[in-house]
C-alpha cells in the first residue's frame, strides 16, 4: 500500500504542475530556485522519496493543503456517488442565475472561504453537503444535480 501512495502522490504533483501551465524548468523559477527541476521530474516520476517537510513546501507553492496528496480512494475520505466536484471557474463566470443557482454559487463561496480554498478551480463537496445543498435548494437530489450538471455547474473530468 506505501507504494501506491507514492505512486499517487508523484502522479498528483505531475498534475498539479500540468494545470499550471509549467515546465519543470518554469517550475524551478516559480519556486524562485527552492526546488531544482531534476528534483521535482524524480518525485513526479516517483524515483525519490519525499520528506513530509518537502511535501508540505509543495503544497505551500502549489497553494493547497498537504491532505490534497493522499485524498484518494484507498487513501482517505471516500468519494460518495453523492459528492460532488464542482467547476469553480464556470461558475465564477457566470452573472446571471437564477435563485437556486445563486444561492448554490453562495454556498460553495462560504465553503472556498473557510477552507482557505487552494486553487480556485474545482471544488468538492462531500455527500451530506450536497445533501444539505439540496434541502436549501428545496429539491431533490436527482433534481439537483440535473441543474448542476445542465449548467455547467460541475468538473467534467476528461
Amino acid at each position: 500500500m506505501e507504494r501506491n501512495i507514492e505512486s499517487h502522490c508523484s502522479q498528483v504533483l505531475k498534475d498539479l504542475r500540468r494545470r499550471k501551465g509549467l515546465t519543470l524548468d518554469e517550475f524551478e523559477k516559480f519556486s524562485g530556485g527552492a526546488i531544482k527541476a531534476v528534483v521535482l521530474g524524480s518525485y513526479e516520476r516517483g524515483t525519490r522519496a519525499i520528506s513530509l517537510a518537502r511535501l508540505q513546501q509543495l503544497a505551500d507553492l502549489y497553494q493547497v493543503p498537504i491532505e490534497y496528496f493522499f485524498v484518494a480512494k484507498g487513501y482517505g475520505a471516500q468519494e460518495s456517488s453523492d459528492s460532488h466536484i464542482f467547476d469553480l471557474r464556470r461558475i465564477a463566470a457566470r452573472d446571471e442565475l437564477d435563485e437556486t443557482l445563486a444561492g448554490v454559487k453562495k454556498f460553495l463561496s462560504t465553503i472556498v472561504r473557510k477552507r482557505h480554498d487552494w486553487n480556485g478551480e474545482v471544488l468538492t463537496i462531500r455527500a451530506s453537503d450536497s445533501d444539505f445543498l439540496a434541502t436549501l435548494s428545496d429539491l431533490e437530489s436527482s433534481s439537483l444535480n440535473k441543474l448542476l450538471s445542465l449548467n455547467g455547474f460541475l468538473f467534467k473530468k476528461s
